[in-house]
């Protein structure tokens, strides 16, 4: 089960380039793109420079008005979700 420090790096096959208000991610494997956007744009952001989810939780309760358990939830759950596709990795 996922957690607030569980490492996440980026697989080789997962490309990421910022373009304009989002950030556009290729998986190589599969050929699909995906766009992430405003909080899972900075999600993405703060993973790739490898800090933790429990750092991405921090910066959106301190940007957004937002219940912290209510962020913690959201973003396990974007993250488990980016797992799942293969965007992420547990390491």
């Amino acid at each position: 089960m996922m957690k607030l420090d569980t490492p996440l790096t980026i697989p080789p096959q997962v490309m990421s380039r910022p373009v304009g208000d989002e950030t556009v991610l290729l998986n190589l494997e599969s050929g699909i793109y995906f766009g992430l956007d405003g909080i899972g744009r900075l999600i993405w952001e703060s993973v790739s420079a490898g800090k933790t989810l429990g750092h991405a939780v921090q910066t959106i309760v301190g940007e957004y008005e937002v219940d912290p358990a209510r962020a913690e939830a959201d973003v396990l759950a974007f993250a488990s979700d980016l797992v799942d596709r293969g965007l992420l990795a547990e390491t």
